[in-house]
Parts: structure tokens; C-alpha cells; sequence
């Protein structure tokens, strides 16, 4: 879990860690960045659905290092591809690859830690970490290598993951024999409601990640070098991987990790803790789409990153303590199955709205999404509590 959670957060920021150079070396426009975090999203539901269902019944080892492999395969692609066509086979292998390896880790944290949301907050952290040092790391290895040998070097991560594989527990005994079918995942309030709440919130979390670098860049005072400004940008962008993980240490050593709280409790916790991020969340979109400050789109992202971490360990938390631990790699992958819809759908009206208008407009769609999703928390809490 030490070397896997931070490769995942690798894979999950990498896109807009290179978005700036993707940009310029493709002759991208906002449109075609958003075809990038669509197909992303795409394969994710696929792959993150058949991943679980062969980690229960085969065994979660081969998963996690084939996905491993399929995410070298990717960054080898992507390091020199000059083609958006090939580019998009690449984002492809990545997230078939990410979707894979995170299935297991997320099945795989509750045999670390014996506490609900400490595990999920936790090693979500980890997961944070790769993300955060991600942008960073592009940033200065670009300096060094330039882009294809820099790209080339971050996809050997991935095999470290791989090569640990072998020597770590991962199965359930007698894990098949328990699991849950298919059918009667699909007919579980619970599923539903994780997997819809799941579905609108991603939209929120990865187009702000994605198009974080642009907010900035697109205020930079005038007269400014192109090169302070994506240097600015890049470090928001780490900036905001911080945050976003420092909120999930900070929930799991001070939030629910109480010796007196029973699991219902915890739980009931959780679901109010979405309804207040998720308000938050609003007031930090609202201020990005009516934002004309550096300073204060600089702010706003880090706020975004600090709400943003808790929400998905919390719901994860909540969809994995209700199905018994041999099942908990099929509930992951038809959580992800769902959510793979709204990041697919989402990113590319957003991208072509920005593309026919301005970004911040392209942003009222997130915005519209996340009163969705305030509805759908809030029933969740009223549907627990009867």
C-alpha cells in the first residue's frame, strides 16, 4: 500500500500535471484537453468493473500487476507520441491501468486498518501524496530531460508496484464462495446511492484538477513570462494536492478515529460531512467562475483541495462497511462503473462550453452538478436515518 497508493495518485494527476506541455506540444485546444479527461473516465468503468469481479473469484495479485504494466505501457506511449490519436491510446492504457491497480488498494484497505474511515482517510493520504508530488515532479523533470525522457521516467514507478506484488496478502480465503452477485449489487439502495453520489461528484474533483493549471494561467497579469506563469500554475497545482491530502490526515486522526463512536455513529457522521462539503464545494465553484484575481483563484484552488479530500474515503468508507470483505472488489468496481459516466460525460461539455465561451463558464456545468449532488447527500442522510 506504501508504493501503489502513490502511483494511483500519480496516474490520477498526471493528466494535469502535463496538461500545459500536452497543450503545447499537441496544439491542443480546450475542447481536445477535455476528450483527454473524457476517455479517462471512459475506460475507467469497463476496466474498474471487470478488475473487481476478477480480484474476487481469481485473486487481487494479478490485477494490481497488470495494471501496473498497462500504466508503464501508457507513460512509454504518451512520452513519445506527437499524435492526439496515439495520445488518446494512451490516456486509454492509463486509466485501464489506474482502474485496475485502485480497485485492489481500495479492497485492500480495510486489511490494514480494522477502523472504517481511518483506513480509508489514511491511506488515502498516501494516495494524496503521489498526487501532490506529481505536478511538481513533471515540472522539474521536464527542466532536466525535456518531456519524452521525463514522461518515460515517471511510467518506471509503476513496476516498483509490480515487483512488490508478490510478497504482500491480498486474498480473502474462501472470498468467491460470499460475494454478493451482481444482481443483488445492483439491487441495493446502497450501492445506488454511493454509486450515484460517486457518478456527479467526480466531475467536480477531476475537472478541477484538470483545468487547475488554466484558472491560473489565464490571469496571469499582463507582460508577465509564459514560463513564471506555468511555474505558478504548476506549483497551485501541487499546492492543491496538499490540501487535498492533508484534509484526509487530518479526518482520520481527529474525525472518526474515537475509541466511543459504534459504526452506525461513524456513519451517520460521514453522510453529514458530505452535506457540508458539499455546500463548501459550491462557494468555492461559484467563486472560481466569477473570479478576476490570481491571488484569489490561487486561494480558492487550495480551499478546493482541502474540501475536496475527505469526500471520496468517507464514501468509500460507507459503501465498503455494508458488503462483507470478499465482495468489496465487485462493490468497487460498480461504484467506479457508475462514476466513470459523469467522467465521461462531464469534462467534455465542460471543455466545449470553455472552448465556444471562456473556462469559467465551461465551470457553471460543475457548478449545476454539485447542486445535483447536494439533493442526492441529502436524501442519503434522510434515507439512513429512517
Amino acid at each position: 500500500m506504501l508504493v501503489t497508493l502513490p502511483v494511483t495518485g500519480m496516474c490520477y494527476a498526471i493528466l494535469g500535471s502535463l496538461k500545459l506541455a500536452l497543450a503545447e506540444r499537441l496544439q491542443m485546444n480546450e475542447t481536445r484537453v477535455a476528450g483527454l479527461v473524457s476517455v479517462f473516465g471512459f475506460v475507467v468503468g469497463p476496466i474498474i468493473l471487470v478488475s473487481g469481479f476478477l480480484a474476487d473469484a481469481l485473486g487481487r495479485r494479478g490485477v494490481i500487476t497488470a495494471g501496473a504494466m498497462m500504466v508503464t505501457a501508457s507513460m512509454f506511449i504518451l512520452a513519445w507520441s506527437r499524435s492526439y490519436r496515439l495520445s488518446l491510446v494512451a490516456v486509454g492504457l492509463l486509466s485501464g491501468g489506474w482502474a485496475a491497480m485502485i480497485n485492489v488498494a481500495n479492497a485492500l484497505m480495510f486489511m490494514a486498518y480494522s477502523k472504517v474511515f481511518v483506513a480509508t482517510n489514511l491511506l488515502d493520504f498516501l494516495f494524496g501524496l503521489g498526487a501532490f508530488l506529481t505536478p511538481s515532479a513533471v515540472v522539474f523533470l521536464i527542466r532536466k530531460m525535456k518531456f519524452p525522457r521525463a514522461v518515460a521516467v515517471l511510467g518506471l514507478l509503476p513496476l516498483v508496484a509490480a515487483l512488490f506484488a508478490p510478497f504482500v496478502p491480498m486474498d480473502v480465503p474462501g472470498g468467491a464462495a460470499q460475494v454478493a452477485s451482481f444482481g443483488d449489487l445492483m439491487r441495493d439502495p446502497v450501492m445506488w446511492m454511493c454509486a450515484l453520489t460517486l457518478l456527479l461528484w467526480i466531475p467536480t474533483e477531476s475537472c478541477t484538477a484538470a483545468w487547475a493549471t488554466t484558472f491560473v494561467t489565464n490571469l496571469a497579469p499582463q507582460g508577465e513570462a509564459p514560463e513564471r506563469s506555468r511555474k505558478i500554475a504548476g506549483w497551485t497545482l501541487s499546492g492543491f494536492w496538499l490540501c487535498f491530502m492533508g484534509s484526509r490526515l487530518l479526518t482520520a486522526l481527529f474525525v472518526h478515529s474515537g475509541q466511543d463512536v459504534s459504526i452506525d455513529e461513524s456513519m451517520r457522521q460521514a453522510r453529514l460531512i458530505h452535506i457540508l462539503l458539499v455546500i463548501a464545494c459550491s462557494g468555492i465553484l461559484l467563486g472560481l467562475i466569477l473570479s478576476r484575481s490570481r491571488k484569489l483563484t490561487i486561494g480558492l484552488l487550495l480551499g478546493a483541495g482541502f474540501l475536496y479530500g475527505p469526500f471520496f474515503p468517507n464514501l468509500m468508507g460507507i459503501l465498503l462497511s455494508h458488503f462483507p470483505p470478499s465482495g468489496h472488489g465487485r462493490a468497487v468496481g460498480v461504484l467506479f462503473a457508475a462514476a466513470s459516466i459523469g467522467w465521461t460525460v462531464f469534462p467534455t461539455l465542460i471543455g466545449r462550453r470553455a472552448t465556444r465561451t471562456t473556462l469559467q463558464r465551461g465551470f457553471q456545468i460543475a457548478l449545476g452538478t454539485n447542486m445535483a449532488l447536494l439533493v442526492l447527500v441529502v436524501g442519503h442522510y434522510v434515507q439512513a436515518a429512517r
